[in-house]
This record gives structure tokens, C-alpha cells and sequence, in this order.
């Protein structure tokens, strides 16, 4: 019985759809691990060639002139042995996903509560293009590409997140946590640009209790020297933590952890080794805290943590959203993360759809809470490819507030 044109089209878009989905999936995982460069970029470019390859595979398999044919004869066609049933069995998985799957995860992406724990969100955007001009720009990698229509890399937005925490301690009701992430100092965005958000900062928000820095610091070697004159400027009455990310591994990590270090913070790590970077209890308005730094997986391994007989909040910083799971069986109070960018490319309704996460979209952006543990994932100041789409940079403000009792 042959199809008809218009169920055929549908049919092949919605196939097309879930085949992106499918594979942009599998690169999703691919990128949340430690893996080469090398490889992450044969993986990239591959599977944009087979995303984009879908159209011919459909011709060649389900010849669509065939398939409207009143004359059209199954048995001889080429494809009907067993490389055609499997070819044909993953066609459907795809028509599956994208008529089934994604727009359900889309809709329940689009209906999901904000979590019980964010009491406030209010956010203001400064418009560093409008006020800088070129100067914002800089010499570095995607010169050209900051001046793509649309492109909102040079859009700030100051967030200010204010949170209730289950167990908070008393003491620590109206506690100030400034989050940052993903730098990624290469030379664009400008040095300019950079000393302006500081700037801002330092203004709108002078001196909290904490200063959080999530990872990713550098894309050059010689850019290292960016940290100590631009992270260096924040100031904290309580303490300044940091820790590295995924590109930070490629560039020297022991001389950007001393470049931190010799900016002021204390800067964590997986190892337990060095007493310098180990979790440890600091006393925060008072009150003992458990800080934590999780650089997995690309510093292995986890971080392993006393058992229920240690009592005190414990804080972690995690470069990735990924180790969220891990921290709810470590009992983390808070959770600082960054490297997900947001998906840098964010599209309307859908939102994000590359995110580097072994859970894909679902931990993109924002705050989330589960097993008595909060996380906060910021979308990060800058990126090695300086392209944003309806996805701002950010620099964000938590205030903790007690009256959570669970």
C-alpha cells in the first residue's frame, strides 16, 4: 500500500529528530568524560557528519519514490536481508524518540516545579557590548565569532539566588556565597572585559562570606597569569575556596592551583595525599564546616568522606553537575558546579541541547535538590568558543536563609 507524501515527511522528520537526539546523546556522554582531545574532537566532527548524513540514509534505504509506487515490490529489495531489518529496526527506534520521547522530556522539562529550596530568584543583565564595544572583544580564539548575529556572549547576567537549606546551621542564616565558574581565560572575552565583571561585582556585591570558584580557569598556558590579577580582586570576610575543571587539566594544573593558591584561596582537590587540598572542617561564622572539593572525573579518584558520625554542613565544590548522585550518598549540604555552560546554545522552547553530562540536559542549569542535597549549577562566564545563543553568561549570588526543617 503505498504512503502517503505528507505521512512520509512527517514520519522522516520526526525520524530525523530522534537520530540528532540519539546521537547528540551518546556525544553528551562522550564529552562528561576523560577522554583525549584528540578523541573528543573525532567524536564531535563525526557526529555531526552522521546527524547531518540521516537524509541519505533515508533515500538509499526507503526509497521514498518506491514506497509511494502502487508497483513498489518488497521482495526485491536489495535491503530486505538482515543489514536492512537492522538498518530499518534503528530507523524506527529514531521515529520512536523523536515522536515519543523528546517532546515528552521537552514538556516535562517545561512543567517541572522550581525545588523547595530556591525561596528567590531575581537576576539583571549588563550589556557589556553596548558599554565596551570592541575593546570587549580581545585576540583570542573566535574572534569572528563574537559578532554572530544573536550571539549574547558579552550579555551579563548577575544572578542573586536566595536558598533554604535543610539543616542550615542558625548561625549561618543571611550567609553569603559568591558563585563563579568556567573563566576559561584565553584572551576572548578581553582582558577588559573580565576587569569590568570584576568591577561589577565588587560594587553590586562587595565582600560576601564566600567566595566559590568552580573550574575551569584557562585554555592557554600563558594565560595563568590572568588569575592572579582578576580572581584575585574577590574578597571574602569568611573564606575563598576553588577547584579545577576539565580544561585546567591540559594546562599545568599544579601552577594554576598555585596561581589560586597564590591568589588567596584555598583550593581543593580529590587528593588526600597533600594535606594543602584535602577536604577539611574550616569554621565559618563559628560553626564547623566540611568543605569539599570533587574534581572527577578528570582528577581521580572521588573523594571519600567520614561516615554519619561527622556532623558538621558539609559545602563541596564539583566542577561537573554529574557528581550530584555522589553528593546526596556523601550527605552535601551545598553543591557549587559550572562546566555544562548552560548548553551555550539554548533553543526556544526545547532549550538546551549539546550539554556535556552523562545525564544529558538534566542538570543544564539552575538549582536542584533531591536526598537532602542542593546544587547550584551556574552557566559560567566565558568558554573556550565564544558563541551563546539565548544563554547569557553569569555570575551568581547565593544567600543561605535558615527555616527548612526536615
Amino acid at each position: 500500500m503505498p504512503v502517503p507524501p505528507f505521512l512520509f515527511v512527517l514520519g522522516f522528520l520526526a525520524a530525523w529528530v530522534g537520530h540528532a537526539c540519539v546521537w547528540t546523546s551518546a556525544l553528551n556522554h562522550v564529552y562528561a568524560r576523560p577522554y583525549p582531545k584528540a578523541v573528543l574532537k573525532v567524536w564531535r566532527f563525526t557526529t555531526g557528519v552522521v546527524i547531518l548524513a540521516f537524509p541519505w540514509l533515508v533515500v538509499t534505504i526507503f526509497n521514498p519514490r518506491d514506497l509511494a509506487s502502487a508497483e513498489y515490490d518488497a521482495s526485491s529489495d536489495p535491503f530486505n536481508g538482515l543489514w536492512g531489518r537492522v538498518v530499518r529496526g534503528y530507523a524506527l527506534v529514531c521515529l520512536v524518540f523523536g515522536a515519543v520521547v523528546f517532546p515528552a522530556v521537552t514538556i516535562y522539562r517545561l512543567r517541572r516545579r522550581p525545588p523547595a529550596a530556591l525561596v528567590a530568584e531575581k537576576t539583571e543583565t549588563l550589556d557589556l557590548w553596548a558599554e565596551l564595544g570592541k575593546e570587549a572583544v580581545g585576540n583570542g580564539r573566535g574572534v569572528a565569532v563574537t559578532r554572530l548575529p544573536l550571539n549574547c556572549v558579552f550579555r551579563v547576567d548577575f544572578t542573586e539566588l536566595t536558598l533554604a537549606l535543610p539543616g542550615l546551621p542558625p548561625e549561618w542564616d543571611g550567609l553569603s556565597v559568591l558563585h563563579l565558574s568556567d573563566v576559561h581565560f584565553h584572551g576572548t572575552p578581553s582582558l577588559v572585559f573580565f576587569e569590568r565583571v570584576l568591577a561589577e561585582i565588587e560594587t553590586r556585591w562587595p565582600t560576601p562570606d564566600l567566595v566559590c570558584l568552580a573550574g575551569d580557569y584557562v585554555d592557554t598556558d600563558e594565560h595563568a597569569a590572568w588569575i592572579g590579577p582578576l580572581l584575585g580582586r574577590l574578597t571574602a570576610r569568611e573564606a575563598k575556596f576553588a577547584v579545577l575543571g576539565n580544561h585546567d587539566r591540559h594546562h599545568d594544573p599544579d601552577h594554576v592551583r598555585a596561581e589560586l593558591g597564590r591568589a588567596g584561596y584555598t583550593v581543593l582537590s580529590n587528593r588526600f595525599d597533600d594535606p594543602v587540598t584535602a577536604p577539611r572542617v574550616v569554621v565559618v561564622r563559628g560553626v564547623p564546616c566540611t568543605v569539599v572539593g570533587h574534581e572527577g572525573p578528570w582528577f581521580p579518584p572521588a573523594p571519600q568522606l567520614p561516615g554519619t558520625a561527622e556532623t558538621a554542613f558539609r559545602l563541596c565544590l564539583s566542577h561537573t553537575p554529574d557528581n550530584f548522585y555522589w553528593g546526596q550518598k556523601n550527605r552535601i549540604g551545598l553543591m557549587l558546579c559550572g562546566h555544562v555552560h548552560g548548553g551555550q546554545i539554548r533553543v526556544p522552547v526545547i532549550g538546551s541541547i549539546f550539554v556535556p553530562s552523562v545525564y544529558g540536559r538534566r542538570f543544564d542549569m539552575g538549582v536542584f535538590e533531591g536526598g537532602g542535597t542542593v546544587m547550584v549549577v551556574g552557566r559560567g562566564l566565558s568558554g573556550k568558543e565564544p558563541l551563546r545563543f539565548r544563554c547569557h553568561p553569569q555570575v551568581i549570588r547565593i544567600t543561605l536563609k535558615k527555616g527548612r526543617v526536615e
